[in-house]
């Protein structure tokens, strides 16, 4: 399944992967907010979140008192981040593009933010640097980037198969069972969501893949595309993060 069919079916479940998404939504956002304000200061609050999905880091941020606009692959999850701006009383402008080509002008944004493991989400490390480029593209000489990626640790033997649940969801009325299972093949690994209906059974398949890209290797595509003074943070995020500056 292509990465946008992946988000095109999921948008109207996304919120199951979270226990409680509100509340994953208020704390992204708080922790984001410190980073970029540590990192740029209280000026820097002009953020363009190039992988929106249906707004998890968006919200908090704009719940915080930034301008945020959305860009994301999938139009339904972008219509969905829409929704949920608007059923909170915030403004998400938001548009579909690729992060490989983001549809925002040069040097117009504070922050370019690329949470949740959204950047390896490619077929190659040359698509990872054609969106670290657009990245610096897009934000202005003394702003920067914020990315948050897994740390897998070495790839395991190819073959190999991790199964990631996510336990029980309530939601609508129904309940609803939800597991990640890995497959590894080399320096990628597919991934298939599982979405249990338990009233009535039924299971949705979603798969994709990720390239299993190191945290230390991801700075240095960032440093290569021209960001300075990048630094890995742990400990703040769900996800270790990586910061980097466009120099003036």
């Amino acid at each position: 399944m292509a990465v946008r069919a992946f988000y095109d079916e999921l948008a109207p479940l996304y919120h199951l992967i979270y226990e409680d998404w509100d509340a994953s939504v208020a704390r992204q956002g708080a922790a984001l907010a410190a980073l970029i304000r540590e990192r740029w200061g209280s000026g820097a609050r002009v953020v363009l979140d190039g992988a929106v999905g249906i707004g998890t880091q968006a919200l908090g941020l704009l719940a915080g008192g930034f301008q945020v606009t959305g860009s994301d692959l999938s139009y339904p999850a972008v219509q969905r981040a829409r929704v949920e701006a608007t059923r909170r009383g915030l403004r998400l402008p938001c548009l579909v593009a690729d992060f490989r080509a983001l549809a925002a002008r040069s040097s117009s944004v504070d922050v370019v933010l690329l949470a949740d493991n959204a950047l390896p989400h490619v077929e190659s490390e040359a698509d990872v640097a054609t969106a670290l480029a657009e990245c610096w593209r897009c934000a202005r000489a003394g702003g920067g980037c914020l990315v948050s990626v897994r740390d897998h640790g070495p790839p395991p033997p190819a073959g190999t198969v991790e199964v990631r649940p996510y336990g029980e969801r309530f939601w609508d009325g129904r309940r609803y069972h939800l597991r990640q299972i890995w497959t590894w093949r080399g320096p990628r690994y597919d991934l298939a969501l599982e979405i249990t209906v338990a009233t009535p059974d039924r299971v949705q398949v979603l798969e994709t893949s990720y390239l299993a890209l190191a945290p230390d290797r991801v700075a240095a595509l960032m440093r290569a595309a021209g960001f300075e003074d990048v630094q890995r943070v742990d400990g703040r995020f769900f996800q270790p993060v990586l910061l980097g500056t466009r120099p003036h």
